[in-house]
């Protein structure tokens, strides 16, 4: 190869990421395998995660000082307060152990066919997903972080329900249903848009404990065993996916809130 012949980018620029040398194979084919299975945990557990964080936060919101508020706000900083090596370690035992937890009484009373409720490791569903092998990591995952969004959404449910324009509404008759649902709820998700979008790259390097714990090879995972394995190449192009989804989604969520609050305007 001449000077004139050889390449002016870098192998990045090019798309080659190097030569993992645990794996004795390409990083981008290893990268882009693990981060599909990191994909759909992520998908699972966000479509489980938002709804009800926003369901939890909603109902509290619309009555602040209630019982209800009281008993939603308790869970949902209980459930942030719970880390997922913890959370995770409880599901096993509760519904994953023979011979602890639900499982035992479940299988003594033929309710379950198997010794147990659901599996504790979710290798299987790298080539198959179900309910059984999944659940207990999408649980993990989606409860830690469905306290925080519930908490910033029953946050700005409450300053919301308490703005002039809903008393306005309120004067004139408006049904409490048509209130919370055409005046006060498109305003109080613009505050918990932000914090939702924000929950993406975190469950990107949030999984790693829950793949870990459950034995699922898939990104987290991935960077686990790159760091541990000194394994540069593929330890730098996890570090580029990352910071990669970090920037799409600050863009994607900036666009989304001038889209949500009409005050504010692309100059």
């Amino acid at each position: 190869m001449t000077i004139a012949d050889a390449p002016t980018l870098c192998g990045l620029f090019q798309g080659d990421l190097g030569f993992s040398t645990v794996s004795d194979d390409e990083v981008s084919n290893i990268v882009g395998g693990r981060l599909a299975l990191t994909g759909w945990l992520m998908l699972i557990a966000f479509s489980v995660m938002v709804p009800g964080a926003l369901t939890i936060g909603i109902l509290a919101g619309m009555k602040e000082g209630s019982r209800t508020d009281r008993t939603l706000s308790t869970i949902s900083i209980a459930s942030t307060a719970t880390p997922e090596y913890v959370s995770g370690v409880i599901f096993i035992i509760l519904l994953a152990s023979s011979t602890a937890g639900l499982s035992p009484w479940l299988a003594e009373n033929g309710w379950i066919e198997g010794r147990t409720l659901f599996l504790g490791s979710s290798r299987s569903a790298m080539d198959d997903i179900t309910f059984w092998n999944f659940a207990l990591p999408v649980m993990t995952i989606a409860l830690y972080g469905m306290g925080y969004i519930a908490r910033m959404t029953r946050a700005s449910m409450a300053e919301v329900m308490t703005a002039q324009y809903i008393r306005t509404a309120r004067l004139k008759g408006v049904s409490f249903r048509n209130i919370v649902l055409k005046h006060a709820l498109r305003n109080a998700l613009i505050a918990p848009f932000t914090v939702i979008m924000l929950q993406i790259p975190w469950l990107l390097t949030g999984v790693v404990i829950v793949e870990t714990l459950f034995n699922y090879n898939g990104f987290g995972w991935t960077l686990v065993q790159a760091a541990s394995n000194n394994d540069i190449e593929l330890l730098l192009s996890i570090s580029i996916v990352a910071v990669i989804v970090v920037l799409t989604t600050q863009l994607i969520s900036d666009i989304g809130y001038v889209y949500l609050n009409p005050r504010i305007r692309i100059s």
